[in-house]
């Protein structure tokens, strides 16, 4: 499935590879309801997440974060940064949290090459 994902419906996408039940060291559950998950993130420095995917949109208010962040294939290969949070981090003016408007998200890992934390509150929208 992990080729076929970026292409389908995410709504069909594996639960077995949903954040909090593929990462869940780095993905906590703070409020859920029909309508919206609110996911407490949090990668360690030098930490990278187990393979996964998020499923909804979302909006993503990270407190802790800095440009040694990086997206990795479902193979293991580092990509680019076109991922919405990597492309926002370019017109960050580092003093305040960073918001970001994120579509859904098809099987991939984060890798934290920094030496300090990666914290946010994530808030997907379902449906």
């Amino acid at each position: 499935m992990h080729i076929l994902e970026k292409q389908s419906d995410p709504e069909t996408w594996d639960p077995a590879f949903d954040a909090v039940a593929a990462a869940p060291e780095h993905h906590k559950v703070l409020f859920e309801n029909d309508k919206l998950r609110v996911l407490e993130v949090t990668l360690a420095p030098q930490d990278e997440e187990p393979l996964h995917h998020h499923r909804w949109p979302s909006v993503f208010v990270l407190d802790e974060l800095h440009d040694k962040v990086c997206d990795v294939s479902p193979d293991g290969v580092e990509l680019p940064p076109s991922r919405d949070v990597l492309q926002a981090i370019d017109n960050w003016d580092g003093q305040s949290s960073l918001v970001v408007h994120m579509a859904p998200q098809p099987l991939g890992r984060v890798l934290n090459k920094g030496e300090t934390n990666i914290h946010g509150i994530r808030i997907e929208i379902k449906g």
